[in-house]
């Protein structure tokens, strides 16, 4: 008798018949047309589920449940918030990433479900299509949406590592810190996969967490088959040890490497920058502008610009830097992937442009110095 009491505590302690109760309900019932709300079975079980929730708020089942009940009798926002906590908690459950997008797409007027091909193919999961409305969402600056879409691709596709790049994007941006837990978290379920390693890299990059990014770096420098990812990782732990001025022979090794392996030349701008900037900390002035000429002409984004900026100055030529400041001053940020870098260097641009424009009008050594030192801490 005592052991059949004791089980009955360890289950309901556990959620576990709980959870089934609420479960089969919502198998069996729904709301009752047009009440708006549970019939008086479903709203029982709410209620015990909702006591058990109180007392353990780290559940995910619970808050899976929650958020199922309160899109049942039509509160969209309660749903949200459910799935929401149970994503932070969770945040690589594929089942709870998929209720989510269930959930938003809900409250589309007109929605039929989660769109996961084109309009007129053959209703096949695709998730470049979902990472593309992710980014959509991104650009249109929903970040907790589009961050749970880009994750939902990734698990949609796991062997597409590629995805991850617009996951620690996105994340980033949202969050960084949340974004290297979630990833380190990915880590601990998948292991060293490059994509992921160059991942959680650039996130410790842009957190300024600099030997965290060198050693997850460095443990992706393997053999692979893939040129792309192999070239990234030299990138960006090349630039990561060029920005703390660390081994900066060896930072100009891995960029020229990289672009030999890199399979677009056409679109190699972004490696460019990592060499000009490799050659602008040791000196070579020469060779930094060659590369940063080069790599604003291919991609002409804030940051490669702002990187040639700052080698015009180290050149003491105070209308070359200047024409470049200000074009960076009036830009936005790029709507395929804002950066959280590229959003510092907008920012202490705007801000400081004024001043910028006085000293480098005037233009004497010590003015552009002064110049130097209001952008200094950005590379």
């Amino acid at each position: 008798m005592a052991r059949d009491e004791h089980e009955a505590e360890d289950a309901l302690d556990d959620g576990t018949e709980i959870f089934r109760g609420v479960a089969d309900l919502l198998l069996r019932r729904r709301a009752t047309p047009g009440s708006g709300g549970l019939d008086p079975e479903l709203e029982a079980a709410q209620k015990r589920l909702e006591g058990y929730y109180r007392e353990h708020l780290e559940s995910v089942p619970a808050l899976r449940l929650l958020a199922e009940l309160a899109q049942l009798r039509g509160d969209r926002e309660a749903a949200r918030t459910f799935i929401g906590r149970a994503e932070a908690l969770d945040p690589w459950n594929l089942e709870i990433l998929i209720i989510s997008e269930s959930i938003h797409e809900s409250a589309r007027p007109g929605a039929g479900g989660i769109p996961l091909a084109a309009e007129g193919e053959p209703q096949t999961v695709d998730p470049e299509k979902i990472m593309e409305r992710a980014m959509s969402f991104f650009r249109l600056g929903e970040l907790e949406r589009a961050y749970s879409l880009a994750r939902l691709a990734y698990l949609l596709a796991p062997a597409q590592g590629f995805l991850l790049l617009d996951v620690w994007a996105v994340g980033a941006a949202l969050d960084p810190k949340r974004a290297l837990q979630d990833l380190t978290r990915l880590h601990e379920q998948v292991g060293d996969a490059p994509y992921l390693l160059l991942a959680i890299g650039s996130v410790c990059n842009v957190m300024g967490l600099y030997p965290e990014a060198v050693a997850w770096l460095e443990r992706g420098l393997r053999p692979t088959e893939d040129p792309f990812v192999a070239a990234m990782l030299l990138n960006e732990l090349s630039y990561v040890e060029a920005k703390i001025g660390h081994h900066l022979e060896r930072c100009v090794q891995m960029a020229r490497h990289a672009l030999e392996i890199f399979p677009n030349p056409a679109a190699n701008g972004f490696i460019r920058d990592t060499l000009g900037v490799a050659y602008l900390k040791k000196g070579d002035l020469e060779k930094a502008l060659a590369n940063l000429r080069e790599a604003v002409a291919k991609d002409p984004t804030a940051i490669p610009r702002f990187h040639l900026a700052l080698a015009l100055l180290a050149q003491q030529d105070a209308p070359g830097a200047l024409s470049e400041l200000r074009i960076i001053a009036a830009a936005r940020p790029s709507l395929e992937c804002p950066h959280v870098e590229e959003m510092a260097i907008l920012e202490r641009v705007q801000r400081v442009l004024p001043k910028l424009d006085e000293l480098l009008n005037l233009g004497g050594p010590e003015n552009i110095a002064a110049a130097r030192e209001l952008l200094d801490g950005l590379v």
